[in-house]
């Protein structure tokens, strides 16, 4: 994935960027020994399946790092920091399966050089699995705004 470079000035409500990326069972593993979430629903068949889910569970923030690659990498990219993020989990994701990450961006301020976005998350089959908001301040290299403009 290429890594934008927006600012301020390229971007406009209304504008999106978008990825999909595959999530295997291994990601799960993985994101449960970097984070210490060791919950049975995520690692265990025996015990998702009795909750009702079949499988074992992606951890909800796995996707909520995949909205960080968001504001990371395209929207705005660069010059994006994270600085809040509300999310919703609306359906469990069972891997493996493909999801795509979409933000678009629904207002901008140029005096606290906020942008804030709308984020979905689906799985393959168009399910929403993730709605929400992020906020991401837009900082230039040579930018001495405040850390916390708002």
């Amino acid at each position: 994935m290429d890594v934008k470079q927006h600012t301020l000035s390229t971007l406009a409500v209304g504008h999106s960027e978008r990825f999909t990326r595959q999530i295997g069972p291994g990601d799960v593993d993985r994101f449960t020994e970097l984070s210490g979430d060791v919950s049975p629903v995520h690692t265990s068949p025996a015990y998702a399946a009795a909750k009702g889910f079949g499988a074992p569970i992606a951890h909800g923030m796995l996707l909520g790092a995949c909205v960080s690659a968001l504001v990371g990498n395209l929207l705005p990219g660069q010059h994006g920091i994270l600085q809040s993020c509300e999310l919703e989990f609306r359906a469990p994701l069972i891997p493996p399966d493909q999801i795509e990450v979409v933000g678009e961006v629904v207002s901008i301020s140029e005096s606290t050089g906020q942008v804030t976005l709308k984020v979905t998350i689906k799985n393959g089959a168009g399910r929403l699995l993730v709605s929400g908001r992020v906020k991401s301040i837009v900082r230039l290299p040579n930018d001495t705004a405040t850390e916390n403009p708002s």
